[in-house]
């Protein structure tokens, strides 16, 4: 019995783990099934593994040889936070911090999956089109493992995730849009995988099915260590999402737990389209012209958004849209009551269970999991812009208290 197979969502076909294939032949997009019969191993035996999320969540992913290469990828913190859920109006509010992943987002997690999976069918050269956090992810582990890696990112993508690309030794482009309806990072990898032949890891499963394998152990562990009313995930494309719905949905189905929350997705006013789709009740189609201080879910075309509506269908979450100036007092919220500084698209999520509780999806008593998916380091400009001046003293601790501060971003 096989421990996975892949299904196109488009025509159907299905594929064996035996075959060693990214996209269907008819182009359309990839599904991994992991078999659950295939899964022996108790509850508390995987509950009790230590190590890394590849070794442990080593059954639910597409991934057929050990040892597995990571960078000590996930296990997260999942923070209990008191004083930020009185201040949102929640009882009992947690936070899954993702900063602290090893470049800084949750991004690591899919990439990890995906490079591995790369890695068995040979791969020499890894490509990714990213806003930033996905391809800092592969360019971190092909530096770590000695792999030549490309990464082309959009031309407005912030200096600090450039520099931090460069300094890990990628090839990185920066690629203007032709279209306002495509993503041209994502045109210029395909166009690069079909011409070179290079192994696409970006962290959307239209190029890279088997990455958002690695995204559900996110899911798992949340699940592992509480038992959430809601979680609340920000979206571009969606990976994510879809990610959580499954490893909810394969926990449940295996009885591991009794009954899965309800998953929300966040996505930003200015960029929309799996929202929009959700309200329609239609496919979801590209969004012209993305505007938004979240940037890394400025995604036009929300990649893995289709397969997560039909998850979510049966879920019962829903989708909800922030506009940028509550994502940036999210942001403020989360460094003044909890203590993390999170990039505004690690931030959405708060935003979104604000806005969630505003409507009564959540209610005060309810728990709830945010998950809080990048560091501010990574784009510190959105802090920056609009900064006050720190004030400048001479030695004389007199001064302090005749200086009014103002510490407010």
């Amino acid at each position: 019995m096989e421990k996975y197979y892949l299904v196109c969502e488009k025509c159907g076909a299905r594929y064996s783990q035996s075959e060693a294939v990214y996209r269907c032949r008819c182009t359309g997009r990839l599904e991994v099934m992991i078999n659950l019969d295939t899964v022996h191993a108790s509850k508390n035996e995987v509950f009790g593994r230590k190590g890394n999320i590849l070794d442990k969540y080593f059954e639910f992913l597409p991934l057929l040889q050990k040892p597995t290469r990571t960078l000590g990828e996930g296990f997260t913190p999942l923070i209990n936070a008191p004083r930020l859920a009185e201040k949102v109006g929640l009882k009992n509010l947690y936070l899954k911090n993702e900063t602290v992943n090893p470049t800084g987002s949750f991004k690591d997690r899919p990439i990890v999956v995906g490079a591995n999976k790369a890695l068995e069918f040979g791969a020499e050269v890894m490509a990714s089109a990213s806003s930033g956090n996905a391809a800092t992810s592969l360019a971190a582990w092909c530096a770590r493992y000695g792999i030549e890696c490309v990464t082309f990112v959009p031309v407005d993508a912030p200096r600090e995730k450039l520099a931090q690309l460069q300094m890990l030794g990628a090839k990185v482009y920066r690629v203007r849009a032709r279209d306002e309806h495509k993503d041209p990072t994502a045109e210029m990898l395909q166009k690069c995988v079909e011409k070179y032949h290079w192994h696409a890891v970006p962290s959307f499963g239209t190029f890279n099915p088997y990455q958002i394998e690695g995204a559900k152990s996110l899911g798992y562990e949340i699940a592992e260590e509480l038992r959430a009313d809601h979680v609340v995930v920000p979206v571009g494309g969606a990976g994510l999402l879809l990610g959580t719905l499954k490893a909810y949905a394969e926990f449940h189905e295996l009885g591991w737990i009794d009954d899965e929350p309800g998953i929300h997705a966040v996505q930003a006013e200015g960029c929309a389209p799996l929202v929009r789709a959700w309200k329609a009740r239609r496919e979801i189609e590209p969004w012209a012209n993305p505007k938004t201080v979240a940037g890394g879910i400025a995604d036009p075309y929300t990649w893995d958004g289709n397969a997560a509506l039909k998850r979510m269908e049966k879920n019962g979450g829903t989708a909800v849209t922030v506009s940028d100036a509550q994502i940036l007092e999210a942001q403020k919220l989360l460094a003044r009551y909890a203590g993390i500084f999170a990039e505004p698209t690690g931030s959405a999520s708060l935003a979104g269970i604000i806005a969630l509780r505003d409507a009564g999806v959540i209610g005060h008593g309810e728990t709830v999991a945010c998950l809080v998916t990048g560091t501010g380091f990574k784009d510190i400009n959105a802090v920056t812009r609009n900064a006050p001046e720190v004030p400048v003293i001479d030695v004389d601790a007199d001064l302090v208290g005749k200086i009014s501060y103002n510490p407010t971003i």
